[in-house]
């Protein structure tokens, strides 16, 4: 009966463990509708941003809009690659577009947020999750798509 308990309370150590280890500082993201920003925007002024894409190399599921002269950094995770080009960004910007919704919202333009509010970048995707984790007060990793 003492061994059992002592294996219930180990196994609950444990689980705090792993809750107080994986707890850390996230982006989260916020749709933008009816926006000022719009993914056209975003493209018409592609020359402002750092961009980003997760696919394949011909298609994409998700692009990422990080913006140069805003003091903020988005790294990206491994699965990230840079826009090679403007004709590539409207390819697979139009690709995205035409996707039937995965999630409440279909393709979607979200904004990247730092944990105090404030605004990092855009994506534009079909999926509705991003893993976004804080670096330093003026960086974020953006990790994997799920």
């Amino acid at each position: 009966m003492n061994r059992g308990r002592n294996i219930a309370l180990a196994g609950i150590f444990m689980i705090l463990a792993l809750i107080v280890g994986c707890a850390g500082s996230y982006g989260t993201m916020r749709v933008e509708d009816k926006g000022v920003m719009t993914v056209d925007t975003l493209v018409s002024n592609s020359q402002n941003y750092d961009i980003y894409y997760a696919g394949d190399g011909s298609i994409a599921v998700a692009v990422v809009f990080d913006p140069k002269a805003d003091g903020k950094t988005l790294k990206m995770g491994s699965r990230w690659d840079r826009m090679p080009d403007q004709t590539s960004l409207t390819r697979m910007v139009g690709y995205i577009k035409q996707q039937s919704p995965r999630s409440v919202y279909g393709p979607t333009l979200y904004a990247i947020l730092g944990p105090d509010g404030s605004t990092y970048g855009y994506v534009y995707t079909m999926l509705d999750h991003l893993v976004i984790n804080v670096i330093d007060n003026n960086t974020m990793l953006v990790e994997s798509l799920s």
